[in-house]
């Protein structure tokens, strides 16, 4: 086709014929010079319920609500495609119910063969996504009144570690200004108090999708220099666009660390008193046993038997209640030497057989290494899994060890088919003194799986447990097994 023939084709085409009339959804009116309505078209009756009867002669400014109308916005859209030849507007339009739809519309100025001025005004529907930016709107407003009023200190990060958004909180914590929060250098003030870099670790993780880890305790100073203490969250946040943030949340238990503490030097005095005088109780059932034994005497032995099984049982848990005092205060030491793991586990699994010749106690696995550890405090530790197992068995007696290395780590599971443990204590059953509630009427004092756990962390290693309740349960403790020699 020529340029001629291109020419005479575009002049014989209606074009306003086709834009008035098959449209669909975009909504079209033609008016005078002055704004009275000459002509709508059929998507505009669909999309607003009105039929030509109600528009017709009317002045297009009926459909302006009446904020709009007092503002005078008809009849500036009017003046300005007159002098600009056309116009844009962003407000809302009244259906013939009187409801209010967000709508986008262009205005041009038309001509026709005589001279004679027309306005042709096209209208987009826009009040969904409308609608959704003023949710947004409202959801970030309300997102923020939130976060001013969370009593804990709270941010948010972005990919670079640079923070993105802080409650009044933490700002108050750090003595940061809030006009210049993007420029807070906050990889140096982590490093201010994140000494073994374990926030640095949780957060990274977070980002890289990492599983949530459990609440981080952190030791800082507020901007007054007073010292506190803090339990730390690190969550992994997803916005509608796709970023990828971590949510950072500064628990301050300042107060419930002082009343620990507080607690932990009453019960380390307790613990430390009772010692002696209940050593000194044992060594005079043992000489009046003897003393019996000697002179002949009848008629004493069982008494006496009963009340040293007694006195063992109080000398357990008080060893138990000291133990856990001096890991608390710090002042509980890791004597390292060089061992086999294997035989380890098999000497522990012996010795809780023996005590229990009834049970079954299958050992799966092998780690094959050699670690530089306490040996005598994680025998303690599998011990502790293996009495539990015994002891929660419900009468089940059969018990399973596993040992595994993997991921550069040697993870030990305990898996009794016992009474298992609900679903909401299951956090709780690493803290000191803790009893589920279906076992309170079983001997002991709550302290063996929190010097359990004790004892795994000094060794730089973690523990867990997973349960369904009437099934049974897994206990899991894991060490570092990176930089340890194959056997």
């Amino acid at each position: 086709m020529t340029h001629d023939e291109s020419g005479k084709a575009f002049h014989s085409l209606d074009y306003y014929q086709a834009l008035f009339e098959n449209p669909k959804k975009n909504s079209v009116l033609l008016l005078s010079e002055s704004g009275s309505i000459l002509k709508v078209n059929r998507a505009f009756q669909l999309s607003f319920g009105y039929d030509e009867g109600d528009l017709l002669g009317e002045h297009f400014g009926m459909l302006f609500t009446e904020e709009d109308q007092q503002k005078e916005l008809p009849l500036r859209e009017i003046k300005t495609v007159m002098d600009e030849g056309q116009s844009f507007d962003n407000n809302y339009l009244v259906n013939k119910n009187g409801a209010r739809t967000w709508v986008s519309g262009e205005s041009v100025l038309l001509k026709n063969d005589s001279g004679r001025r027309f306005v042709l005004k096209v209208i987009q529907n826009i009040h969904t996504q409308k609608e959704s930016e003023l949710s947004i709107v409202r959801l970030n407003s309300f997102n923020e009144n939130i976060l001013a009023s969370i009593e804990d200190a709270v941010l948010v990060l972005d990919q670079e570690v640079t923070i993105v958004k802080a409650n009044r909180a933490f700002l108050t914590l750090f003595g940061l200004p809030e006009a210049h929060l993007r420029h807070v250098d906050f990889e140096g003030l982590l490093q201010s108090f994140d000494h073994r870099e374990e926030l640095e670790k949780a957060i990274t993780g977070a980002l890289a999708g990492i599983l949530p880890s459990l609440p981080l305790h952190l030791e800082l100073k507020d901007a007054e220099g007073v010292e506190k203490y803090f339990e730390v969250s690190v969550l992994r946040l997803e916005s509608l666009l796709g970023e990828t943030n971590a949510l950072l949340i500064f628990h301050d238990v300042t107060t419930q660390k002082s009343q620990e503490r507080q607690r932990e030097d009453i019960l380390n005095f307790v613990a430390h008193e009772l010692r002696n005088p209940l050593t000194n109780i044992m060594l005079n059932i043992d000489w009046m046993d003897q003393l019996c034994k000697e002179k002949g005497v009848d008629g004493f032995g069982d008494f006496i038997s009963r009340t040293k099984r007694n006195a063992e049982r109080l000398k357990k848990l008080v060893n138990e209640l000291y133990n856990s005092t001096k890991l608390i205060s710090g002042n509980y030491d890791l004597q390292g030497e060089v061992f086999d793991f294997d035989e380890l586990v098999e000497e522990t699994v012996a010795a809780i057989w023996q005590a229990h010749p009834s049970y079954h106690i299958e050992l799966r696995g092998k780690a094959e290494l050699t670690l530089s550890a306490d040996r005598d405090k994680l025998m303690q530790v599998l011990t502790n899994y293996l009495t539990n197992a015994v002891k929660y068995s419900g009468g089940n007696t059969h018990i399973e060890v596993s040992v595994v290395v993997r991921d550069g780590s040697l993870v030990v599971a305990v898996t009794d088919r016992g009474k298992g443990i609900p679903a909401k204590e299951l956090p709780f059953v690493f803290n000191r003194f803790y009893r589920a509630e279906k076992t309170r009427n079983l001997e002991g004092l709550g302290i063996g799986l929190f010097l359990s756990r004790q004892i795994v962390e000094a060794h730089q290693g973690r523990t867990w447990v997973e349960s369904t309740e009437g099934e049974g349960s897994t206990f899991y403790f894991s060490l570092p097994s990176k930089g340890n020699e194959g056997v």
